[in-house]
């Protein structure tokens, strides 16, 4: 919205003012000058005397001009502190209020008017308008200019509160009069009133007649009136912004280019372009480009400009192709152009670097060609922009168009910046490797040599030059780079090994026995870590293809299975322990690899019957056969092995604590081994587990856990664990109750558990006692004490919930909730159903039933509240599928307690809570034989993780206690395998 803060301030007022001013022009310093003196004259002065009143008037006119000079040039210099203006202003208010009273009446309208204006400037907007609207009020008997004056003055004060309609209606009335002053500035900001008003098309066709009216494109001077230059800008520019709030037509761009000032043709319709963008009209804005560029005095800087402008408008509607076309119509005429603006031509890069960066943040989510081209024309134009280049290229990446990404990583790559030339190298290498093309790769491994030949990458480089020459099958060329790059000592050992084992496989191909013994000598000597390797290849230089496809990790199942039967039918007759050894350990690499288990054990059996084996390699041999029995799970077998080993890194209590998991899970009794362990000195949370095993494994688990209770004491959880079993076992609460007693144990789930289950029966007991209580209403005592029993029954349901409260157990709780909140309405509708006494007047009755009321009211509120608790305990979803989950999950000994506990809660339950309980209970345990179905599937395919959660899931339900922790152990291992 326009307002006298956002045109020309004050600038109207004062021209009408000004021109109504009776005081003759003069330079600031006579006007001091003569103010002084009139002060001087008027302080001397009378108020009898005849020139009083013409004194106090021409020192108020030249207070009032003066107070309007000072006031203009604290707005040119920003002087918020400056009093000078309001200090005049003020002083003539003083003197004008003095005379008026003793003024004509054709002075007093002038006065009127002047103390209008003043009193306006100083903010005092309510007199101003009460002496405009007095002037107007008296219109007959004031001159018609001073009535006009007044009208644009109330019409100002109007425009300025953002009162346009009475503002309007001001600017008309003052219109009428052709001597009104300043009647192009008074259209003009009538314009601004009917725009203001939503009247849009009267606010257009207004400025539209004063663009075509130059006389009205005028202003006051000392030389008379000229054309103001400035005005009729301010003018067209808000044409332009009247235009835009409603479609824009070509016509209404032909008219605007008539009535925009010809000298300024182009800027105002780059102005009237820029307005139509901000507001929307995409399609106009373009349009006015169009006519922007038809203009023939345009620079080629103009020019470049608005075809970057046109782009971006096509980009904004959504066109991003036209609009990619038009960005390439403006990259090329930026090529065409020699800028003689430097500082223009950066702009210029800038705005369109800026709109291929916007661009491809509009399409963030899923850029497309249209971006990627655009990026590629703007490289192609400012070829020195590495970065955008970068960038471009990353987006060919994403795009996968690799062989534009690999050109343009190499054109940012020519780039000072050692940072950004490492980004682009490291690019064009990955983009030439993503396009398959070993051309491209060649060509990019060579430019990093060219420009890094010593670089941080120059070793890897290098081996992926060699990697080409083996893929392009130019075996010799291949195996001279890799031969070389093997032997360099200021590679990384990692490469160079991976350098010595192609080359020999590249010599294999071609069946180079000779260099192949050559060169595993020279890799011997050159790595002295892998000579060992390197010297028996050197020995049997590859004699068969066994042994390559033994050392190859690419080799399928068949391939290690063939040579697998080529190694078995092997004679070894003449053979050295130390071949045979070697021989075995390979077999059982080699059948580990193809999955031939029996080959494996019979290579790890053979390896045993090698006399002369270490000590060493016969516990290693041992220890493989060990882990294949437990991959199958065939326990006893691993546990016939594990005897037979010396475990040298372990100590006694580590070898006895592993022999008893073994002999445990092959369904031995481990105690022997466990009790070994501990008496050699186990500590910490595995003495513990023992002991919690021992009390498990023992027939009377209550002596046993009175023996154990002050070790299982050192881990409360555990302690709480065993507590749980030995009750489930025993269903003895109290053998276990001395142990939940102490402050450690009193608060454990164990202690919860089992007193819960007390409780269960009590509190069904006391709901059944409820139920069978009546009110007896055949007299008076026997109504009292049925009532006292029945509220007695009730406080004590009330310490249940509490207790049950206590407890923190949800199915205690629901109990609890389901007895306080039934009986409690049952004994208030039975209170409430009571016979009234007979011979009770209707007073009588009324009294009666209030009381009754009143004293069923605790109870009613009491079965609300319960019932509306017991809701929240229904719908709480969480809590109700952790029983669930829990009997689901539950083990052997704790399941028929948990399932007592289902059976009970859904006799409370109803709908879908009933439905759930009952098919989890309907649901029951795993069976043996889906048991031995699980285990077997895991024997059949070790390292299938789905069929070992499945066994997992059983086996602790219904299985092995510690075979749920072994088979945890053996998903972790395998997770970390994949890893």
């Amino acid at each position: 919205m326009k307002t006298l803060k956002t045109i020309p301030s004050f600038l109207l007022a004062f021209a009408i003012w000004a021109s109504s001013a009776q005081a003759a022009k003069m330079d600031s310093e006579t006007q001091n000058q003569v103010i002084d003196r009139l002060e001087r004259v008027l302080s001397q002065m009378e108020r009898t005397e005849s020139s009083w009143m013409s004194t106090n008037l021409r020192l108020a006119d030249l207070l009032a001009e003066r107070a309007r000079q000072r006031f203009m040039n604290e707005i040119e210099e920003n002087c918020k502190g400056c009093k000078g203006s309001t200090q005049d202003r003020k002083r003539a208010i003083s003197l004008y209020e003095n005379v008026l009273p003793k003024a004509s009446k054709d002075e007093q309208g002038v006065i009127l008017f002047q103390l209008g204006h003043l009193y306006e400037t100083a903010g005092q907007d309510k007199k101003s308008i009460a002496l405009f609207e007095k002037i107007i009020k008296n219109a007959k008997t004031n001159p018609p200019s001073l009535v006009t004056r007044a009208r644009l003055g109330l019409g100002d004060i109007h425009f300025q509160k953002g009162e346009f309609k009475k503002a309007l209606f001001q600017y008309n009335i003052a219109l009428t009069d052709k001597d009104a002053p300043s009647r192009g500035l008074v259209t003009y900001r009538a314009a601004w009133s009917e725009f203001n008003l939503g009247r849009i098309d009267a606010a257009t066709k207004s400025l539209e007649k004063l663009l075509g009216s130059p006389d009205l494109l005028t202003k006051d001077t000392e030389s008379g009136t000229v054309y103001d230059a400035a005005f009729h800008g301010d003018v067209a520019r808000d044409l332009a912004t009247f235009y835009a709030r409603r479609p824009i037509t070509q016509a209404r761009i032909d008219r605007y280019k008539e009535l925009a000032p010809a000298d300024q043709q182009k800027e105002f319709l780059l102005f009237f372009a820029d307005e139509a963008d901000r507001l929307g009209q995409k399609q106009a804005a373009y349009d006015i480009y169009q006519s922007y560029l038809a203009e023939p005095k345009l620079t080629k800087e103009e020019r470049l400009s608005a075809f970057v402008r046109l782009a971006q408008i096509k980009y904004d509607m959504g066109q991003s192709a036209k609009s990619t076309e038009d960005f390439a119509l403006a990259a090329m005429t930026f090529k065409e152009t020699k800028c003689s603006d430097a500082e223009k031509c950066a702009d210029l890069q800038k705005r369109m670097k800026r709109y291929v960066t916007e661009l491809h943040r509009s399409k963030k989510v899923k850029p497309d060609l249209d971006v990627l081209k655009a990026y590629f024309i703007y490289t192609q134009t400012f070829p020195e922009d590495s970065q955008m280049a970068v960038l471009g290229a990353q987006l060919a990446m994403d795009l996968k168009q690799f062989g534009m990404a690999a050109s343009m990583y190499r054109q940012a790559s020519e780039t000072e910046d050692a940072k950004l030339q490492t980004i682009a190298l490291d690019g064009e290498m990955d983009a030439a490797e993503r396009t398959g093309d070993l051309n491209a790769r060649e060509s990019a491994y060579r430019h990093y040599l060219a420009k890094r030949p010593n670089g941080p990458k120059s070793f890897l480089v290098r081996y992926q030059l060699a990697q080409v020459a083996y893929e392009r099958k130019q075996w010799s060329q291949a195996a001279n780079e890799f031969s070389a790059l093997a032997l360099d000592k200021s590679g990384p050992a990692d490469l160079r090994k991976k350098s010595a084992d192609l080359a020999l496989d590249a010599l294999a191909i071609e069946k180079r026995d000779a260099d192949i013994e050559k060169s595993a000598e020279q890799f011997a000597a050159a790595m002295p870590a892998h000579a060992q390797e390197f010297r028996q290849l050197e020995r049997k230089a590859l004699i068969n293809q066994v042994a390559k496809t033994a050392n190859d990790q690419d080799s399928s199942k068949s391939e290690l299975r063939s040579a697998l039967r080529k190694m078995s039918a092997t004679n070894l007759k003449g053979a050295s322990d130390a071949e045979k050894i070697l021989h075995y350990r390979n077999q059982s690499v080699l059948a580990s690899k193809a999955g031939e288990d029996a080959l494996f054990i019979a290579a790890l059996n053979g390896m045993l019957a090698v006399k002369s084996l270490s000590a060493q390699d016969r516990e290693a041999a041992l220890a493989q056969k060990v882990g294949y029995y437990e991959k199958v799970l065939d326990f006893k077998s691993a546990y016939n092995v594990a005897v037979k080993m010396r475990f040298p890194s372990l100590g006694t209590a580590e070898r006895e604590l592993r022999l008893g998991t073994l002999s445990d899970l092959a369904g031995r009794n481990p105690r022997r081994h466990y009790e070994a362990a501990l008496r050699a000195g186990l500590r910490g949370p595995r003495a513990v587990a023992l002991h919690a095993r021992l009390v498990n494994l023992s027939a009377n688990p209550k002596r046993e856990l009175k023996m154990r209770a002050s070790e299982l004491s050192r881990d409360p959880v555990t302690f709480s664990d065993v507590i749980l079993m030995v009750y489930g076992k025993t269903r003895d609460a109290n053998a276990v109750d001395p142990y939940l007693r102490s402050n450690a144990m009193a608060r454990s789930e164990a202690a919860r558990f089992i007193r819960k289950q007390s409780f269960y029966p009590a509190s069904q007991r006391l709901a059944q006692r409820l139920e069978r209580l009546r009110l007896t209403p055949q007299s008076d005592r026997l109504l009292q004490k049925s009532i006292q029993s029945r509220m007695a029954a009730l406080a004590e349901a009330d310490r249940s919930l509490a207790q049950a409260v206590r407890l923190n157990d949800y199915t205690a709780q629901v109990i609890a909730l389901t007895t306080v909140s039934r009986e409690n309405e049952r004994f208030v509708r039975e209170l409430l159903g009571l016979p009234l006494p007979r011979k009770l007047t209707a007073a009588q009755q009324k009294q009666y039933t209030d009381l009754l009321k009143q004293q069923a009211k605790p109870f009613y509120a009491k079965a609300k509240v319960a019932a509306q608790k017991l809701d929240e305990f229904w719908g709480n979803d969480r809590a109700f599928d952790n029983l669930i989950k829990d009997y689901e999950n539950s083990r052997p000994g704790l399941r028929g307690i948990l399932a007592q506990e289902l059976r009970l809660l859904s006799k409370y339950a109803s709908g879908s809570s009933k439905s759930r309980l009952e098919s989890a209970l309907r649901s029951g345990a795993p069976s043996s034989a889906d048991l031995l179905a699980a285990r077997e599937a895991v024997r059949s395919n070790p390292d299938n993780t789905r069929d070992l959660e499945k066994l997992k899931i059983m086996e602790t339900k219904i299985g092995h206690p510690l075979m749920s922790s072994y088979l945890e152990q053996r998903l972790e291992q395998i997770q970390r395998k994949e890893i």
